[in-house]
């Protein structure tokens, strides 16, 4: 390793590295990398539970690890092959097949069918599609393991001679109980790569070339991002993609993502928002605070770009070249002006020089997300205390419902509050009164770990809604909604699940004794008691 650069060294974590899969013709190799890539090795739960499952299977059973392509399976079931391989059969990668003309449905049906003359457990890496394939097109001599497969699918139980632990269940991103943004993996993998220790070889490359007079604006970004409020915001912005997006993380992507971040054409606060080559920064594009129109940014851009005299800020400038981030005023370029608003962002936490970029921290401030993570939290750790139950109740009455009753109603906006637009026969509109109300009961029984969504509960009367999902973007429609927002073609998926809301209530309100039918003007009542039917307000 004595002759390989920072750089080099950290093409480990690229997606086109050759490290960044293990197949299992390689298992069995090793390379003069490999002790970079185990120094970053980082235990998950999974793998704890996977270890506890391969310590007590029994002859017979079947474990499937699953997920997505590059989450980390083959790695994790390439390290407990060498311990449980004589106790254990290992199908490393279910994309895999026996021979050419073999499928990969083929080559499972292959393995249970060797389960009858060893009767060891088989342990399998498969993605989740794949599994999916298999409980439908499967040999129907396995019939049963279809079976267990569809139960898992469906997230429900079944036999205990077949486990299923899968990626998703584990989320890498969560709030903590202050609504903030939190990744035990991300941050560990962070500080691990830069940690300030002999024993990181990563940090000794990085004190050799800059010894050496290597690059700069790699050892700054690697420097950067041993901050740990850097690390923050990298996360932040990680879960808003999770969250938006709908992006699922792998830690292969985490990886390649944060190769990008260090050796990218800028400073990472730039490498965080750019970069067509790299999946999850084509996404937090999205989130660039170079865009962000505040009369205080904008003044900022203006005065820079017209190199008006700013004190604080050169001043600013020269505390920025110690740490080796260059921006010389006397060569300003083209959006050199969004690359400082990148960095003031990325730094908005941090206590650099005379502070002059703490001014902005205030533009930055993401109003949705925090009330997003606040609801999300409430949700998953209600017990029922009068104060959750006031803060719970905003969220319900005031948004929830009222939105559900704009979006339901929205073709006939003179609708009395409370009533459900149903159906419109020529100049009529007809209507029932809808009583929704929030199921307490239900929200303290919840039990959802995972930050893309929370379950909301309704009540129609005293009927039972299916439990709600909601995402960031349908928390966002239902905000915007009650703002004036009119849906369109990019509010789809929320969209979605709002008619899904909406058909479900109306489902119940068909039932009702009670109609209210408007025209021209015009309001009248029929109410059906005791086959009785009432009219009101001829």
């Amino acid at each position: 390793m004595a002759s390989i650069t920072l750089r080099q060294a950290l093409g480990v974590l690229a997606k086109s590295s050759p490290f960044a899969v293990c197949t299992p013709a390689e298992a069995s190799r090793r390379d003069s990398f490999d002790d970079l890539k185990e120094y970053l090795f980082i235990e998950q739960q999974i793998e704890r539970d996977f270890q506890n499952l391969l310590e007590s299977a029994s002859d017979g059973e079947v474990i499937f690890l699953c997920g997505s392509s590059g989450d980390g399976k083959s790695e994790i079931l390439t390290r407990h092959a060498r311990r449980f391989g004589a106790k254990c059969r290992f199908h490393l990668d279910a994309t895999h097949s026996f021979a050419p003309s073999q499928s990969g449905i083929q080559a499972l049906d292959e393995l249970f069918d060797k389960q009858t003359d060893d009767k060891r457990p088989l342990v399998i890496g498969i993605n989740v599609g794949m599994l999916a394939n298999y409980a439908k097109e499967g040999a129907k001599r396995h019939a049963e393991i279809c079976a267990a497969i569809e139960l898992f699918l469906d997230n429900r139980h079944g036999t205990t001679s077949y486990h299923f632990l899968d990626f998703e269940k584990y989320p890498k991103f969560y709030f903590n109980n202050h609504g903030e943004a939190c990744s035990d993996f991300a941050k560990e993998l962070m500080r691990r790569l830069t940690l300030n220790s002999p024993s990181n070889p990563f940090y000794a490359l990085a004190l050799r070339d800059a010894e050496r007079g290597g690059e700069k604006r790699l050892l700054a970004n690697f420097h950067l991002l041993a901050l740990p409020t850097v690390q923050d915001t990298i996360i932040i912005n990680l879960l808003k993609i999770r969250l938006a997006r709908d992006q699922f993380i792998t830690t292969r992507a985490l990886l390649d993502f944060l190769h990008h971040l260090l050796t990218g054409d800028g400073y990472i606060s730039d490498n965080l928002f750019r970069g067509i080559d790299n999946e999850l920064v084509t996404r937090t594009s999205n989130f660039d605070p170079a865009t962000k129109r505040t009369q205080k940014l904008d003044q900022f851009i203006l005065r820079y770009e017209l190199q008006l005299p700013d004190p604080a800020l050169e001043d600013f400038l020269l505390e920025l070249e110690k740490n080796s981030i260059y921006f010389p005023k006397n060569e300003i370029k083209l959006g050199q002006a969004g690359s400082l608003v990148r960095l003031f962002y990325l730094l908005r936490n941090e206590n650099l020089g005379n502070g002059y970029h703490q001014q902005f921290a205030a533009e930055f401030v993401d109003p949705l997300l925090e009330k997003y993570a606040k609801t999300w939290y409430l949700h998953q750790n209600y017990n029922d205390e009068v104060k959750q139950k006031t803060q719970l109740r905003q969220f319900y009455v005031n948004e929830l419902i009222n939105a559900i009753y704009l979006y339901a109603n929205r073709n006939a906006p003179n609708l009395e509050k409370g009533e459900l637009f149903i159906g419109e026969f020529g100049s009529v509109q007809l209507a029932v009164p809808v009583e929704l109300k929030v199921d307490y009961a239900r929200i303290k029984n919840q039990n959802n770990g995972a930050a893309s969504l929370f379950y909301a509960y309704l009540r129609v009367s005293e009927n039972t809604l299916q439990p709600i999902p909601v995402n960031y973007n349908l928390f966002e429609l239902v905000r915007k909604l009650n703002a004036g927002y009119r849906p369109n073609r990019y509010d789809k998926s929320a969209i979605v699940m709002l008619d899904e809301i909406v058909e479900q209530i109306s489902e119940i309100a068909k039932l009702s004794q009670k109609l209210r039918f408007y025209d021209n003007g015009h309001e009248y009542s029929a109410i059906l008691d005791d086959e009785i039917i009432s009219i009101s307000g001829v």
